[in-house]
């Protein structure tokens, strides 16, 4: 038994000393001497384009495409509105005098006079569009219609022919078919209960006439416009297409960049347009802090930085209670039954907590803090214009 296990171990330390050996290159070695050489791997000397760089992965990568950012001039959308009748509702039209007046001057286009006309059906509607550049005549588009009576909903409902027209007053679409709407509403005698906005649908509409769009190249040029003005998004736009087509673009200001077309796209200006459109660029994100006080949102850009500041958050909670007393005289004494006003206030104070907020802290580590706080938006718009005006909120300050 004992010289069984004395073998194991010796085959055990040989298979760990050739393994060894083997990892160390030994064996690779005198597997070499007994075979011809490995020929070297092929090389290859086509370079690699400096254009197709591979990008980051999604959600790492900062950078966008210009048509992303920016738009060519004289490449606009035009808008276009006008009144018409919606029919077939299940009676929740309008029962004001502009939907009478609209229903009776319809039938009066049509050579027929009617005396009282109902309208718990019909409802009088504004429909608006856009049209895009370069629509044709014949195209569909898509168009909003919103009730302009008191009607309670367009649900189920068709819209009669409407012509939808421009700022000059020319027609150039028209809108008609059923109107679809996500909103739903129903109504009781002591109760209601609605879920969207069921007083807006939307209907198709057909291009009657084109709308003529600006010249996109002048003097040999077309120029890009910024949605966001930044002179250092034109001025990173300006470089990215100098990389590619050398002292063709440059930055005129922070919304425009004026790009001239080379002599190889003099013929396919759509394509040059393409071209540089998907050239990606890393438009500049300005420190900006948004807020809305009608909805009490707030949106913090993630440049966003603050200086060292004391933040102290205070939980207080005020009640109040409204008990009414009745008081009744005696019945033998003249005298009226009157409700006496009780109110009952009471604070309750947990005392506060004060935060030392570093300085150079992001629009992230800010939320975090906040959040730690139980802050509510409130405090919140109110602690950001307090830093604003102690001048701790590196950014601009936007207050709609």
């Amino acid at each position: 038994m004992q010289i069984s296990q004395t073998h194991s171990r010796l085959a055990c330390t040989a298979l760990c000393v050739a393994m060894l050996w083997i990892h160390s290159g030994g064996a690779v070695a005198h597997a070499q001497t007994l075979q011809d050489p490995l020929p070297p791997p092929p090389t290859s000397t086509a370079p690699v384009p400096p254009t197709l760089q591979p990008l980051a992965p999604m959600g790492q990568d900062p950078s966008v495409r210009i048509k992303d950012i920016a738009f060519v001039e004289g490449d606009r959308v035009n808008h276009v509105s006008g009144e018409g009748l919606v029919f077939g509702l299940s009676g929740t039209g309008g029962k004001s005098q502009q939907t009478r007046q609209m229903l009776t001057n319809y039938y009066l286009r049509r050579g027929v006079r009617v005396g009282q006309v109902d309208t718990k059906n019909i409802s009088a509607v504004m429909v608006s569009g856009k049209i895009p550049a370069y629509a044709r005549p014949g195209e569909t588009i898509l168009v909003t219609v919103s009730v302009a009576d008191d009607a309670s909903s367009l649900r189920g409902g068709t819209l009669n022919q409407t012509a939808l027209r421009g700022i000059d007053d020319e027609i150039y679409a028209i809108a008609q078919g059923a109107i679809i709407g996500g909103g739903i509403s129903a109504e009781g005698a002591a109760a209601n209960v609605q879920k969207n906005h069921p007083t807006v649908g939307v209907c198709e509409a057909i291009v009657e006439r084109e709308i003529p769009c600006g010249t996109i190249v002048s003097n040999g040029s077309i120029k890009l416009i910024l949605r966001n003005k930044s002179y250092a998004t034109a001025t990173a736009i300006g470089n990215a297409l100098n990389r590619i087509f050398p002292g063709r673009a440059r930055a005129l200001d922070s919304g425009t960049v004026q790009v001239f077309v080379p002599s190889t796209f003099r013929n396919s200006v759509t394509e040059f347009i393409a071209t540089i459109g998907n050239l990606r660029v890393e438009p500049d994100t300005p420190a900006r802090v948004v807020i809305n006080q009608k909805t009490g949102s707030i949106v913090l850009g993630h440049t966003v930085k603050i200086a060292p500041v004391l933040f102290a958050s205070e939980n207080i909670v005020i009640a109040t209670t409204e008990t009414p007393v009745a008081s009744q005289p005696n019945p033998l004494a003249a005298g009226d039954t009157v409700v006496l006003p009780r109110t009952g206030i009471e604070l309750f104070e947990s005392g506060g907590r004060y935060n030392v907020l570093p300085g150079g802290m992001t629009v992230g580590d800010l939320a975090t803090a906040l959040n730690s706080l139980a802050v509510s938006p409130t405090t919140l718009i109110s602690i950001m214009t307090t830093l604003r005006n102690q001048g701790a909120l590196k950014a601009e300050l936007v207050i709609e």
